[in-house]
């Protein structure tokens, strides 16, 4: 396996890397320098969509599984890790799985140090909301306010809504919010409806007005705008981009 000769280096045994294999909810991997993912455990795999560890090895990074999106967050997050050399907890973020579904995860990075100091990659934890709390990292009164979200999105959703859904007035909700997800439920909303567009502008199934007016925004311009925000291009160029 490829990554042998970076764990002769580290502070890691070999063992160490099957420790997470049959804990339920939870995702492990390990990386590289690079980026490039040398390990994973099975429910890593099976939740992107591959038969075995080798084989999502074999898409060697995040852009070879994710959304360019989603990817380009995750890669940010890994070079701030190495950059630092030190440990991100709590990022809660969104993972699809194979089929497009999105679900809420809370993540965990950590520098993978050699015996001179030095960074040579990293690995993480990743805990479905659900089991978070189970280990000591509980979304609490939020995550109702996650699955309302999840399962309306593309409507007008307001605060005074979500904060009902948590039993919670309003101000405690947008504080806690905020303090999780550093961002206002608005915010988060429109980068779930960007993070679906960007799959739906790719599928050639539908027109930019079209995923537009699915997605909730009310009307293109108001969608291109959002758009370029998120993604740093407007969607004809992302899809000239990631069709050719």
């Amino acid at each position: 396996m490829k990554h042998i000769s970076l764990l002769d280096d580290c502070l890691m045994s070999k063992e160490f890397l099957h420790v997470f294999d049959d804990i339920k909810g939870v995702l492990f991997f390990l990386k590289n320098r690079q980026c490039e993912l040398l390990w994973a455990n099975p429910r890593l795999a099976q939740h992107c969509g591959f038969s075995s560890v080798e084989e999502l090895l074999k898409a060697q990074d995040d852009f070879n599984i994710h959304s360019v999106e989603l990817a380009e967050q995750y890669r940010e997050d890994d070079l701030q890790v190495m950059e630092s050399g030190e440990v991100k907890e709590g990022i809660v973020e969104l993972f699809p799985n194979y089929l497009g579904d999105l679900s809420w995860f809370v993540t965990k990075k950590i520098p993978l140090f050699n015996k001179a100091g030095e960074v040579l990659g990293l690995y993480g934890i990743m805990q479905t909301y659900e089991n978070s709390g189970k280990l000591g990292r509980p979304l609490g009164e939020i995550a109702k306010a996650l699955e309302y979200i999840k399962a309306h999105y593309t409507e007008k959703i307001s605060n005074k809504l979500l904060a009902r859904e948590c039993g919670l007035s309003v101000r405690p909700f947008e504080k806690r919010f905020k303090q999780i997800f550093k961002s206002t439920p608005h915010q988060y909303i429109i980068k779930l409806r960007i993070l679906k567009a960007c799959d739906l502008l790719l599928s050639k199934n539908k027109t930019i007005i079209e995923v537009a007016t699915d997605l909730g925004f009310y009307d293109q311009s108001a969608f291109n705008l959002h758009f370029k925000k998120q993604v740093g291009t407007t969607p004809l160029k992302y899809i000239k981009k990631h069709s050719s």
